[in-house]
């Protein structure tokens, strides 16, 4: 009975890992895309709350908060992800104790996510509160490392994304998933 709770929990966590990471993602370009749209809006109650205001500091303003808000979400999730791919790593090496493949996949998911958490989303956040002010044209030299580092991240969260569907799908076809339910010869 613990093996099969221990494959249900470790599939409900692959689960819940590729599916806070792709909300992740709607999360971070919303937030921006948001800002404009609020500010399209014909609320009167917003209009005149801004008006006061020079042209351009409204949307300054709420892309900072978007920005803020991308910042903790992006280290909250990183640490949340840090915790439940530990939890996981225990799981599989109980769960499907022949599978070093499925460890060694999570093991780099999980790699990669301390990466990102320890070194990537720091500098990150350094660099963008940087230019959060500063006008983009011409480019000051912080704008093009941080879109390096932006892309650096973009692409081990979506090689971290493709490692856990991978895993899914190999622990799904494990023959170790039938073995708690094989009777006895």
């Amino acid at each position: 009975m613990g093996e099969i709770l221990g494959r249900a929990m470790t599939f409900f966590l692959i689960g819940g890992w590729l599916t806070g990471t792709a909300l992740m993602w709607v999360v971070a370009t919303q937030n921006f895309r948001r800002v404009d749209a609020v500010l399209a809006e014909s609320r009167p109650e917003l209009k005149q709350r801004i008006s006061p205001m020079p042209e351009g500091d409204a949307r300054l303003v709420l892309r900072l908060l978007a920005s803020e808000l991308n910042r903790f979400y992006f280290r909250a999730w990183g640490a949340a992800q840090l915790v439940l791919g530990g939890i996981l790593l225990v799981l599989i090496w109980w769960t499907f104790r022949s599978d070093l493949r499925a460890r060694m996949l999570v093991g780099s998911m999980w790699g990669i996510t301390a990466v990102l958490l320890f070194f990537i989303v720091p500098r990150l956040v350094q660099l963008d509160r940087q230019i959060d002010f500063v006008p983009h044209v011409p480019s000051p030299p912080q704008i093009v490392v941080f879109w390096r580092l932006h892309l650096a991240y973009t692409l081990a969260d979506l090689v971290k994304f493709a490692l856990g569907i991978w895993v899914s799908i190999r622990l799904a076809g494990s023959p170790e998933r039938f073995r708690a339910n094989q009777k006895p010869e």
